[in-house]
């Protein structure tokens, strides 16, 4: 009885792979491009203090209109054209599920965040994935002449790129916006740890779609807070997709007190960034592997010895990275997260004693 059941799930969804991440006794965790640093302790309390100050026995405001109007006010737009969500993911697949579905065409690139290709295809759209150039450039030619070619209604694209930390140039994100007549996307969840915005392409294109998340910079991964934005016409559509009270009142009050403190960040960011490039830098000093520029709070390594002999001989010495080996163009790299000054030394320290050992087995 449950087999003959199990024939009406979707067949995308049958064929669909789970997403999913080990869960290891690690000592040094960097693995999921998360923020090493927690939120200061004072900020903490005043976040649990204004939890207690909610109704919990009350939906918040349908739609939050206000906290909409104040993200707005914090990017200099207007609410109109803010969505919130449970972490971006969730504006990402409402978007999807407004366009998306058989008969019409998602574009994106490879290899990126694996959750696109995996969505775009659960709404039945035909997905096509553009392949990164060398040093992971974005092909921009190719994603053009892609759109072109079918109807193609959504192009998702991650910038800085996860799993690459390569980011598009300005110019090439015009050109793709430029390209027929459906919606880009760029997800801009590491947008912090580099030089780059587009938030002032949203005056000039209807057809952009911004998806940002505080799990990374801001320190607020357990909090699942993320948002959208876009113009008001299509943030209309997205909200008849959305479920009602779809972000929760503690996650909208704590978010608020985020964008309330966020000189905590600058500092934090700052020595991100410095120690990403010190430990890349520090990396290709060792022989036996390569780390890639990278401008995100991650990057890429290729090491000359069998990348998941490495990958299991750190895990053995408590340090958890990810492995990318599966992705599309990417047979034999790992990625590491940038962690605190210590973490990082450790990790430097115990690949210059693993990897000569690797190297002769």
């Amino acid at each position: 009885m449950m087999a003959k059941s199990m024939n009406m799930v979707k067949e995308q969804v049958r064929e669909g792979t789970l997403y999913t991440l080990p869960e290891v006794g690690d000592r040094i965790k960097l693995n999921q491009n998360e923020n090493p640093y927690d939120l200061p302790e004072p900020l903490k309390r005043k976040i649990t203090e204004a939890l207690q100050e909610i109704p919990w026995n009350r939906y918040p405001r349908l739609g939050s209109p206000d906290f909409r109007n104040r993200v707005g006010d914090w990017l200099e737009l207007d609410g109109s054209q803010v969505m919130v969500g449970n972490g971006s993911n969730e504006i990402l697949l409402a978007v999807m599920n407004t366009l998306l579905e058989p008969g019409k065409q998602m574009v994106t690139i490879e290899p990126t965040f694996s959750l696109y290709q995996h969505y775009g295809e659960l709404f039945g759209a035909k997905v096509n994935a553009c392949r990164l150039r060398e040093r992971f450039t974005f092909p921009v030619e190719q994603i053009v002449r892609m759109i072109n070619q079918e109807r193609t209604a959504l192009t998702v694209l991650c910038s800085p790129n996860n799993p690459t930390g390569s980011v598009i140039s300005e110019s090439g994100l015009r050109k793709i916006l430029g390209a027929g007549d459906g919606f880009v996307l760029v997800d801009e969840a590491y947008l912090d740890f580099c030089e780059q915005d587009f938030n002032p392409l949203l005056k000039e294109y209807d057809n952009l779609i911004l998806t940002r998340t505080f799990s990374k910079a801001f320190a607020f991964a357990a909090g699942r807070f993320g948002y959208g934005l876009a113009s008001p016409e299509f943030v209309e559509q997205v909200y008849k997709v959305l479920l009602p009270y779809n972000l929760n009142g503690l996650t909208e009050a704590a978010a608020g007190l985020l964008l309330d403190h966020e000189e905590w960040m600058e500092p934090v960011i700052s020595e991100i960034v410095s120690e990403r490039d010190r430990l890349i830098h520090r990396l290709n000093e060792i022989q036996g592997v390569e780390a890639f520029p990278s401008q995100s709070n991650f990057f890429l390594i290729r090491p000359e010895c069998d990348s998941d002999r490495l990958y299991n001989r750190l895990l053995d010495r408590g340090i958890l990275i990810r492995d990318v080996s599966h992705y599309p163009g990417l047979e034999n790299y790992l990625r590491i997260s940038t962690g605190r000054p210590e973490e990082n030394r450790q990790v430097i320290s115990t690949m210059q004693e693993i990897l000569p050992e690797l190297m002769q087995e």
